[in-house]
């Protein structure tokens, strides 16, 4: 009696749970899948509050049986628990007494406030939980949300950086389940015997339904990925027509990054490597999180992409160009080697480890890449085309790698040689007119490139014109100031009217100067060096750490490094780099002068050099000392009044004298030590654990009206400690400047 009363109370409860809420859990399931598509959008406190209040929705689904109202109200209220838990919420307490309206709206204000955006993104994900459950409960709405939401997560899937295979079989297990809830509910209604029969013994019934799901959910999920030819029949039909597969997220890359290089249409952008250069400008916040890890034999710019097409707001790529496949062992890609005479190439190899699970729309490289040896934890599905004129390697769609090494071949900078070299009208061995096309620009932009390179005897002379006006003229800042653009195109805003910017307005107004005078020239985009730890600890530790000539070694890249510069085409020689970027200098190889011959002394009988100066005369005796004494010593009363009127000025000649014979990047090296000293006994002391970087981003953030002397410090310091090229006078001066505002607002 006792257990047929049990079987009864524990089969009323099944029937209740299948036919009123099971298929709830279902939906909880399809709707988690769909909000991972958010995963580099939303904060990681966004998630666990989200996950947290689904997780409390279904706890008081499977317990709460009845009481639709009282279970809405038990999840809202875990709701704001989670938002409490998971995320600084801080309660700022009772106030004294709550006299008025007035009173209580700012105490809601002051206590609610911090509940946003958590707790509207939470509630509403539970509410549309229960709105698309209430609408399933009828098979055919149920069919098509299911097959909808498996759709969507397949097009986002395809077509954006994002691997959601597993959360497409999720879906479809959960899509089963639901639908056997749905089946269940019908049988009752229209055969309620076998319902009940099957009803008696649920354990029966449940086992083989989750035993079949969830080897249907593991198959799926543990399965490879399907190969290449059995892509999706929109990306097989663009391929057969030798056309590119679009990314609707743009060129890939890092989703968490803003657009283009380190560079977004917003103040609120972040830096990163971009998604699409259509449309540059703008401005943008630093963005310090690492992206990967680069071991090195050279110093150089990690190069991604370039491209061709300049339209008068941004960048796009060319269509229809040659490429070939390319896998790991690759021993060598087909490339146009230099042969200019004296011209020389360095092989460069280079390891990147992917620090994050983004995926990658290229492989980057130091220069032109010559080879792939080997690449680790590349999802099955990617396929890499080698495009020989671009010289990039490139995913068909974007792919995770974890770790991959390849074999660059940097062109040798010699100044002499490329002097020698035409670049208008070159013999390329192929069409160098896309790198010299431009839209309609103000004339005004080729009548400054002509004054510019006026006096320039050749085609590199002009262009190191132009790279030197670039960055001598333009200040550097993250967040130009955009209402002064009133050209429609951005070159010729930024030369003529915003007058201020970051890599992309220097690499595009370089771009389109240089194509105004004819020369083969290209926008290119990647990353810069990064930072050496190892260089950074032997910085701090003072000891005369000596960093490698080359600058061989690991590099961290950020966010931050994420750049742009340009590059020209010569002909016998190829494409050469060059940097307008105001504080930035691409490490390049240079080679290195012949040795200058000492002509020999001539000799006396006995076999010793003769020396060329003689020994001063003697004279004058001991009045000439006197008078010498008098003079000097007013000459020094006079000297010491007229410093202490002019202390600037006694201050530049003072640092010239102290690091006489030191090139323009080692003064600048010595000035960021003393300056960092200074400020360490003005409190603002470093961790030992951070970078300089990290430190002055601190300092410029706790003294906002010192920013862009922080900033400009930084980039000075790191192009002349990390750079491959010397700085010149103009240089250490814009340094001291900026190093002197800052010891004066302290």
């Amino acid at each position: 009696m006792i257990a047929s009363v049990g079987r009864r109370a524990e089969s009323g409860y099944f029937r209740r749970l299948v036919l009123e809420r099971l298929h709830r859990l279902f939906v909880i399931v399809i709707v988690l899948q769909l909000i991972q598509v958010f995963k580099n959008y939303w904060w990681p406190e966004t998630y666990a509050v989200v996950y947290a209040s689904v997780a409390a929705a279904a706890a008081i689904e499977l317990l709460v049986s009845r009481a639709f109202a009282l279970r809405i109200i038990l999840q809202l209220a875990a709701v704001l628990a989670a938002v409490v838990l998971f995320t600084p919420y801080a309660w700022s307490g009772w106030p004294d007494g709550l006299k008025g309206w007035e009173a209580l709206r700012e105490f809601a204000i002051v206590n609610g406030k911090p509940l946003h955006p958590f707790f509207e993104i939470a509630a509403g994900v539970v509410l549309i939980i229960h709105y698309m459950a209430y609408l399933g409960t009828n098979k055919i709405r149920a069919i098509g949300f299911i097959l909808m939401s498996i759709a969507t997560l397949a097009i986002i899937d395809s077509f954006f950086p994002l691997e959601l295979w597993t959360n497409i079989a999720w879906a479809v297990v959960a899509g089963l389940g639901w639908l056997v809830v749905l089946h269940l509910r019908q049988l009752r209604e229209r055969h309620f015997d076998s319902w009940s029969a099957l009803a008696e013994r649920p354990f029966e019934l449940a086992v083989p339904a989750i035993i079949v799901i969830g080897l249907l959910m593991l198959a799926g999920i543990a399965v490879p990925r399907a190969p290449v030819l059995l892509e999706d029949p929109y990306t097989l039909w663009l391929q057969a027509q030798n056309k590119e597969v679009p990314a609707f997220s743009g060129e890939g890359g890092y989703i968490g990054g803003g657009d283009s290089s380190g560079t977004g249409s917003g103040p609120s952008s972040k830096s990163g490597y971009g998604r699409s250069d259509a449309k540059i400008g703008g401005g943008f916040e630093f963005d310090y999180s690492p992206v990967m890890t680069v071991d090195t034999s050279q110093k150089a710019y990690w190069r991604g992409e370039t491209k061709a097409v300049y339209t008068g707001q941004g960048w796009t790529d060319r269509k229809g160009m040659e490429t070939t496949s390319a896998a790991p062992g690759e021993t060598r890609l087909p490339a146009d080697k230099p042969t200019l005479e004296g011209i020389e190439t360095k092989q460069v190899t280079q390891t990147f480890h992917i620090l994050r699970k983004d995926r990658l729309p290229v492989l980057f490289g130091a220069g032109a890449i010559g080879s792939l040896p080997a690449w680790q934890g590349v999802n099955g599905n990617a396929r890499l085309t080698w495009n020989k004129e671009e010289q990039e390697l490139k995913f068909q769609r974007s792919a995770t790698v974890e770790s991959y090494t390849v074999v660059s071949d940097m062109i040798v900078i010699d100044e002499d040689k490329l002097r020698t070299a035409r670049a208008k009208e070159a013999e390329a061995p192929f069409d160098l007119a896309p790198y010299e096309q431009l839209p309609e620009v103000p004339s005004r932009v080729s009548d400054l490139a002509a004054s510019i390179t006026a006096d320039a005897a050749n085609d590199y002379d002009a262009a190191k014109a132009l790279e030197s006006y670039l960055r001598n003229n333009y200040p550097y800042t993250n967040t130009p100031d955009v209402s002064l653009q009133k050209s429609k195109d951005i070159a010729d805003a930024f030369l003529f009217e915003i007058k201020e910017g970051y890599c992309d307005y220097y690499s595009t107004a370089f771009v389109v100067l240089a194509r105004s005078l004819g020369l083969p020239t290209r926008w290119v985009k990647g990353y810069a060096t990064g930072s050496n730890q190892l260089d950074e600890e032997g910085f701090r530790s003072g000891l005369g750490y000596a960093p490698d000539p080359n600058g061989a070694g690991t590099y961290t890249v950020r966010n931050a490094d994420a750049h742009s510069w340009a590059e020209v085409y010569f002909e016998g020689v190829g494409w050469v780099p060059f940097e307008p970027t105001s504080g930035f200098t691409v490490p390049q190889p240079i080679a290195q002068p012949a040795p200058v011959v000492t002509p020999d002394l001539p000799v006396d009988d006995d076999g010793s050099a003769v020396e060329e100066t003689e020994t001063a005369a003697q004279s004058g005796g001991w009045s000439a000392a006197a008078w010498a004494i008098s003079g000097g010593s007013l000459l020094i009363v006079g000297v010491g009044a007229l410093l202490v009127r002019r202390r600037d000025w006694t201050a530049t000649v003072w640092r010239r004298v102290r690091y006489r014979g030191a090139t323009p990047n080692q003064r600048i090296v010595r000035e960021t030590e003393r300056l960092i000293a200074f400020l360490g006994r003005r409190g603002l002391k470093r961790s030992q654990h951070d970078t300089l970087r990290e430190s002055f981003t601190a300092w410029s953030g706790r003294f906002s009206s010192l920013r862009p002397e922080f900033e400009g410090v930084l980039r000075q310091f790191e192009s002349a400690r990390y750079g491959g090229q010397d700085g010149g006078e103009g240089d250490v001066e814009r340094f001291n400047a900026m190093a002197d505002k800052i010891r004066k607002s302290f």
